[in-house]
C-alpha cells in the first residue's frame, strides 16, 4: 500500500513579504518620469476663500502664489502639497521614512486593522499594520511629535494601484504619551497622462482644550487646470 501524498503547505507570511506587497499595490510618482505639475489653486480656510496659482518641480521646489493668504497659512499649504507628493514617490524624495532597516512581525495575530510589523534599529520608532495588502497603520517619531496615521479607506486606479482617500492623522506628546491634536483627511484625485495627481484635499483639525462644537479648522485645496511638467533640458 503506498504512503499518502504529502499535504501541501503555504510557506509563512513574512514581514518583508508583506511589506513588498503593500507598497507594490501603491500608486507612485515614478522618479524619472515626474517632473511636477502646475495647477489653479482654490483655498477655503474657515469663511475665506482665495485663488491662485501653483508650480510645483519637486517636494522642495514649489512656487505658490495666492494672493491674501498668510504667511502661516500658506507654509501649511506648501507643507500639505509637498508631504501628498513625497508619499507617493518611488523612492523617499529625500523624507525621513524607513526603507533600508530590516522588518520582522510584532504581532502575528489578527487585528481589524491588519498584521503589526516593525523597523529594527529605525530612529523614528516606526511600525506599520498591514491588511489585504494596503498599509491601514503608520506609528513614527519625528518633528518632536508622535504620531499613528489610520488609513479608512483607499481608491483604485485603472492600473489597480491604491491611493489613499480618508485617513486620520493623531499627534501624541512622545514624553507624556498625551493627545495632541487630530487631523482628519480626505484626498481625491485625476488623472493626467499616466499619472493621478491630488485634485482635492480637505483637512479637518482639532486640538485638545480648543475643542467646541464646531470648533474644528477646516482647510480645502481644490486644483484644477493640472498639467504635468516637462523635464527641463540641461
Amino acid at each position: 500500500m503506498s504512503a499518502p501524498a504529502p499535504v501541501p503547505t503555504t510557506p509563512p507570511v513574512t514581514a518583508e513579504a508583506l511589506l513588498r506587497d503593500a507598497r507594490a499595490r501603491r500608486a507612485t510618482f515614478p522618479d524619472e518620469h515626474f517632473h511636477g505639475f502646475t495647477a489653479t489653486v482654490t483655498f477655503h480656510e474657515g469663511n475665506q476663500t482665495f485663488s491662485g496659482q501653483l508650480v510645483l518641480k519637486n517636494v522642495r521646489d514649489l512656487a505658490l502664489d495666492l494672493p491674501g493668504v498668510s504667511l502661516e497659512s500658506q507654509s501649511w499649504l506648501k507643507d500639505v502639497l509637498a508631504m501628498n507628493i513625497a508619499h507617493r514617490l518611488e523612492r523617499t524624495g529625500g523624507m525621513p521614512v524607513p526603507t533600508n532597516y530590516p522588518v520582522s512581525i510584532a504581532e502575528a495575530e489578527e487585528n481589524p486593522l491588519g498584521v503589526k510589523i516593525v523597523f529594527e534599529g529605525d530612529p523614528l520608532g516606526s511600525s506599520y499594520r498591514i491588511r489585504d495588502g494596503v498599509i491601514t497603520e503608520v506609528n513614527r517619531q519625528m518633528h518632536g511629535s508622535r504620531f499613528t496615521i489610520t488609513t479608512l479607506e483607499v481608491v483604485t486606479g485603472d492600473d489597480g494601484r491604491l491611493m489613499p482617500k480618508h485617513y486620520v492623522v493623531t499627534y501624541f506628546d512622545p514624553e507624556t504619551g498625551r493627545l495632541t491634536g487630530v487631523a482628519q483627511y480626505t484626498e481625491l484625485y485625476e488623472k493626467v497622462g499616466a499619472m493621478y495627481l491630488p485634485s482635492y484635499i480637505r483637512v479637518i483639525e482639532t486640538k485638545p482644550g480648543e475643542a467646541s462644537l464646531g470648533s474644528s479648522l477646516v482647510r480645502v485645496v481644490e486644483l484644477t487646470d493640472l498639467a504635468l511638467l516637462a523635464a527641463e533640458t540641461p
